[in-house]
């Protein structure tokens, strides 16, 4: 049995024993069944095996703190029917023990209507800083930080600032690090919890603070928060103001969050879908159609150009059939060498920061790859010819090699300048790596193809 299958069956045995827990009324072995599960698989197990009328149930008779946690791992839409099926000093108390980056996740997805009982519901704090964290905006630090940390004076000691941790534990996302702050909460400094802890009890906090702080803005994009992470292989990030005042913190459980989310509207973008969230599973068939068919539409229109290129040279196809035959390996060959570039010189752009100040390393990159590659692929195509297609003449042989060199050469700078030039106009570098790049390749190859075509076999261009 594989990890998967055990997880599976460990799910639908806890599932089977809640339930009946449920059946015979049995709270306290319903409540140690919970307790000893882990939050991220009881939501799993709420999702697969209950109903939202049990799931509420369960929610009033266990510790608030857990009902929390288990809350955030909820699907939306099981969210939303929780909230809607909760009393409003109830969601007020599970607000005051959800962090409050996992409350404005979830929040910028619900009906306006819902969103607003929410906020109601909440404390006037919690109410101010949700509010906080909704008007930043979309994507930026701002959106994506907690407010949920420790803050401590430098003029302290360790071991009051011990005693103000361990009140603050349960509200905070992490004590790994405390920030120090001044009265007007601008950020001095951090001090580990390790480094408290090893501290004499009257040792000052301004005297272990580290005040080599690394932080980001609030308007900060949330990819370069992850580059930002990785960069300095953080746990957490303090998010400060333009004034230098902290305003919240980022943990690395976001960061895997953001990450996932980055990489997959990138992979969209690349195969020409419009961003869209939500699961595959969960996705309706209308949100799969509008995400799908805008640039399904452009790239059909921008098409023509191929067909005008091969209906101005339909003369010359007539005239030598076998050329139809390699149409479409050389599209295949310029649009996969096209993409290959550019996915590389994406991913220059985000591990490697490329930018147009780069442009010549690229070109010069890219040109001496196409050399290599045009080379290789050259002399293996007339090999191939020679050994699969006897009936095809050699200098149509070398026509379609030729053509290939010229095309990879051209599709590989083309690869590699567009996400450069995307990049420098503000646009995501991804979006000029899949459909777009095709499509260009596809109408230059064409060109190539016939001029080269023209030249060789009938003594003119045609249609060029």
């Amino acid at each position: 049995m594989n990890l998967k299958e055990n997880s599976l069956e460990k799910n639908k045995s806890i599932a089977n024993d809640l339930k009946i827990s449920l059946e015979e009324k049995n709270i306290f072995h319903l409540r140690d069944i919970i307790y000893d599960t882990n939050e991220v698989t009881l939501a799993n197990i709420f999702e697969e095996y209950f109903e939202i009328k049990d799931i509420l149930f369960m929610f009033k008779v266990i510790k608030k703190e857990k009902t929390a946690e288990i809350f955030a791992y909820l699907p939306q839409n099981m969210k939303q029917q929780v909230i809607n099926g909760l009393q409003d000093h109830e969601i007020k108390v599970m607000l005051d023990y959800m962090f409050t980056d996992d409350i404005s996740e979830f929040l910028e997805e619900l009906p306006a209507n819902i969103v607003k009982r929410v906020l109601n519901s909440a404390s006037n704090q919690r109410r101010s800083e949700i509010n906080m964290i909704l008007n930043f905006k979309e994507n930026s630090a701002g959106s994506v930080m907690s407010t949920d940390y420790v803050e401590l004076d430098p003029e302290i000691t360790a071991d009051e600032a011990l005693k103000m941790i361990k009140d603050k534990e349960r509200l905070a996302e992490t004590i790994s690090y405390c920030y120090i702050t001044n009265e007007q909460h601008i950020l001095l400094g951090f001090v580990s919890m390790k480094s408290i802890l090893l501290a004499s009890s009257n040792t000052m906090i301004s005297d272990i603070m580290e005040t080599d702080v690394i932080s980001v803005e609030c308007d900060e994009d949330q990819e370069e928060v992850a580059k930002i992470f990785t960069k300095y292989d953080l746990l957490v990030l303090p998010v400060v103001n333009d004034q230098h005042r902290l305003m919240g913190i980022i943990t690395i459980d976001d960061v895997y969050d953001i990450i996932q989310e980055e990489v997959t509207e990138d992979l969209q973008k690349m195969v020409g879908i419009t961003p869209i969230e939500g699961s595959y599973i969960n996705m309706s068939i209308v949100e799969m159609v509008k995400s799908r068919i805008t640039w399904l539409l452009i790239l059909m229109i921008s098409a023509t150009v191929s067909g005008f290129i091969l209906a101005k040279n339909t003369d010359l196809t007539l005239k030598f059939p076998s050329l139809v035959i390699f149409i479409p390996m050389l599209m295949d060959t310029a649009g996969n060498a096209g993409s290959q570039s550019s996915a590389m010189v994406v991913r220059g752009i985000a591990v490697d920061n490329l930018n147009i100040s780069d442009f010549k390393y690229v070109i010069r990159t890219e040109f001496l790859n196409s050399l290599i590659l045009g080379a290789i692929l050259f002399t293996v195509n007339i090999l191939r010819i020679l050994i699969f297609m006897p009936q095809i003449s050699i200098s149509i042989a070398i026509l379609i090699s030729a053509t290939i060199y010229i095309i990879i050469t051209i599709a590989n700078l083309i690869g590699g300048i567009l996400p450069l030039l995307a990049s420098t106009l503000k646009q995501d570098p991804a979006s000029m790596s899949g459909p777009i790049l095709t499509t260009v390749c596809d109408a230059i190859s064409l060109t190539v193809y016939f001029a080269l075509a023209s030249l060789f076999l009938g003594g003119g261009i045609y249609g060029i």
